[in-house]
This record gives C-alpha cells, structure tokens and sequence, in this order.
C-alpha cells in the first residue's frame, strides 16, 4: 500500500476532502446566513481542487466559474433581498419533532455513508464513458461503418460536453428549470416581506 505522503495526488485529496467537509460543516451550523455563503463559497473550492486532482480540468474550472461565481452572487443576493438576521440553532432544538427529523436525517446519510464504502465504486468492471483505451479523453459520436469513418470527440472539454447534451441532457434541463424556480420563489417571498415591512412602516 502507497503511503499518503509517497502519492502526492492522494495527499491533495485527503486535504481538499477535509477542507470540503469542515466548511460543509459551517454552512450547516453557522448562525450568520452570509458567514455561511463564505464557507459554501470555501468548499466549492475545495471540491474543484478535487475535480482537478483527479484529472477532470474543465469540471473543476467551470466549478470555480459557475458555482463558485456567478451561483454564489445569486445566493448572496437572495439573501439579502430576504434580510435574514442572524439566527442560531438553539431554536431547532426547542421543538422535539424537528430534533427528530434532523437526528433520523443525520442516521439515515450515516448509513448510507458506512453502505458506500464498503461496496465501494459500483460498475467497476463496466468500462467509463470518455475515456480511450490509452487513457486520453474520447467520446464516440458514431461508431466507424463501411466506408465511413467514426466520428470521435477528442479532449476533456469535447467529452463532457458531449456527455452532457446527449447521455444527461434530461437532467441538465431539469436542474436548469430548478435553478429557475428558486429564483423566482426568492423574489416572491422578497416582495412579501417588503409588502409587511411597508404596512408596518418600516423604512
């Protein structure tokens, strides 16, 4: 067995993991809403230092320029167009309905946890989509037929972009009509509050 400091790679997974969990932990458990953006903001860095360790460039690069960009400016802007106040989690804990909830919650991803590591990666024997068999990334578009030639997506960028618009263009279109809808609740629930704060005459 390789030791952690013998594979460099490994090493930066172990520290970007624990840089991903511990401020996964502090969007959680936070009191300050914007404080906790921060944090989000720290680990989507450190899942792209992820992506980029284990060889996946242009996911990790559009991790920082998406996520990390332009969907935390949108994050950030909701709340403050919700004004949210500091709020800490002692209150959570005065309704016993919601300790259980949150406590079966927390078991149920524990176990699901402990079951994933011990199956470890499932379809291990299947082999991956965008890869070639000299390990360089290709996507066939179309296989090569008699007297025609296959048609092959060379390049990381080429491959998960092929991937996504033609084996996950459902779900892509779906997390799109998601982002949608909670913007637009966001904007919704900003005029409702506006509305109270003007009947109350608030400035």
């Amino acid at each position: 067995m390789v030791g952690i400091f013998e594979n460099p790679g490994l090493l930066l997974f172990f520290i970007f993991s624990g840089v991903l969990v511990a401020g996964a932990l502090g969007v959680v458990f936070h009191p300050n809403p914007i404080s906790s953006a921060v944090l989000l903001v720290l680990s989507f860095f450190a899942l792209a230092g992820i992506y980029a360790v284990i060889g996946s460039v242009f996911v990790a690069t559009m991790q920082v320029l998406v996520y990390a960009g332009a969907i935390m400016v949108l994050v950030v802007f909701v709340l403050m167009l919700l004004s949210l106040h500091d709020e800490g989690i002692a209150k959570l804990w005065n309704h016993p309905i919601k300790k259980v909830l949150v406590l079966s919650v927390v078991v149920l991803l524990a176990i699901v946890l402990i079951h994933s590591v011990r199956e470890g990666v499932p379809n291990t024997e299947a082999s991956p989509k965008g890869y070639s068999d000299s390990g360089s990334y290709e996507y066939t578009l179309s296989k090569p037929e008699e007297g025609k030639a296959g048609v092959i997506a060379e390049g990381n960028t080429a491959a998960v972009g092929s991937s996504m618009f033609l084996d996950y263009l459902l779900p892509f279109e779906i997390v799109s009509i998601l982002l949608l809808a909670a913007v637009l609740g966001a904007v919704i629930l900003g005029k409702k509050n506006l509305g109270k704060k003007t009947e109350e005459g608030e400035p």
